[in-house]
């Protein structure tokens, strides 16, 4: 019989940047959801998200 040893594929720092990875991705995603639902200008995208907007507090007249 033969034994077949298996690297191991995941590390701790391989974990480490999966999550800062990860964290980042999240952070810009929920940087963009408020930028296009409270701060965009745009008259379409004001009045798809008119009642996010008051619902969620942002000021939008």
């Amino acid at each position: 019989m033969r034994s077949i040893s298996i690297p191991e594929v995941s590390s701790v720092s391989d974990r480490s940047w999966i999550r800062i990875s990860l964290t980042l991705v999240l952070a810009f995603s929920a940087l963009s959801i408020v930028y296009v639902v409270g701060l965009e200008p745009m008259l379409y995208l004001h009045d798809a998200f008119h009642d996010i907007r008051h619902s969620t507090g942002f000021p939008c007249h």
